[in-house]
């Protein structure tokens, strides 16, 4: 008696491989995102590489080629142009560039205003003190530079700021208080040598001067002192020539250099 052939079960033929490519393909795609989302992205490649997959994802998956009936599992894949946010995010990062410039444009324009008006009070109080003709205020590319004879602060080989003097420097406080500028303050001699207990060199008598008109302006006057410095530079930058005298009495002097 022949065996009786067992018959394949019934149902729909090769379709279980459907769900098979549909799992390979979520996953290739899950991959994709992954590797974009920790890349460096450039758009225009980006988008040929999505136009690419596009293009092969619409043969393979569309409707003509799956049967209609096949498989119980729908796989969707939809790309976002990366120029929608692409764009966006370089606007901003430009404008917040753009926003930072301006703000600090904006910090540099008002700090020189102020040193400008600053400037125009110092000469206005001078006048007023009458002592412009032994004031030089110069304007340099990063300094202004408020120049004093020595004779206005001091006696001549005395680091004691006289009474005249203080009130000066009451005057130019006054219009430095409100800069944010950083100040140093030399001292300056001319080559006639000292030599005292107090002063062994124009050295010390340069130093001291500075130091005491910038602890006058600390102390008594407010200004900040994270933005003093005092310096003494003896007889070795002068400014006229030392065998007239009065290129000496114009080499002896208090300057404020002013960093703008």
């Amino acid at each position: 008696m022949a065996r009786e052939r067992r018959k394949p079960p019934e149902g729909d033929d090769g379709g279980s491989w459907l769900t098979t490519y549909g799992d390979l393909m979520t996953n290739l795609v899950c991959f994709f995102v992954l590797l974009f989302s920790m890349a460096t992205v450039d758009a225009q490649k980006f988008e040929s590489a999505a136009t690419s997959i596009r293009t092969s994802f619409a043969g393979s998956l569309s409707g003509e080629s799956l049967k209609q009936n096949a498989g119980k599992r729908i796989l969707t894949v939809n790309f976002v142009n990366p120029d929608d946010t692409g764009d966006k995010i370089v606007d901003n990062e430009r404008y917040i560039e753009n926003a930072g410039e301006i703000i600090l444009d904006d910090k540099e324009k008002i700090k020189e205003q102020k040193l400008s008006a600053a400037r125009t009070q110092i000469e206005k109080d001078f006048e007023e003190l009458g002592i412009m003709d032994l004031v030089d205020i110069i304007e340099e590319n990063n300094f202004l530079i408020v120049r004093l004879n020595s004779q206005i602060l001091f006696e001549p080989g005395s680091a004691e700021i006289l009474e005249e003097g203080k009130s000066t420097l009451t005057f130019l406080a006054n219009s430095l208080k409100d800069l944010d500028n950083d100040i140093i303050v030399e001292g300056h001699t001319d080559t006639v040598p000292i030599n005292t207990a107090l002063f062994p060199s124009n050295w010390e008598l340069s130093t001291r001067r500075a130091t005491n008109v910038v602890v006058y302006l600390v102390n008594n006057l407010g200004l900040d002192p994270s933005r003093l410095t005092a310096a003494g530079c003896g007889e070795f930058q002068p400014i006229d020539d030392n065998n007239t005298y009065d290129g000496r009495n114009r080499n002896r002097r208090i300057e404020f250099i002013i960093a703008k």
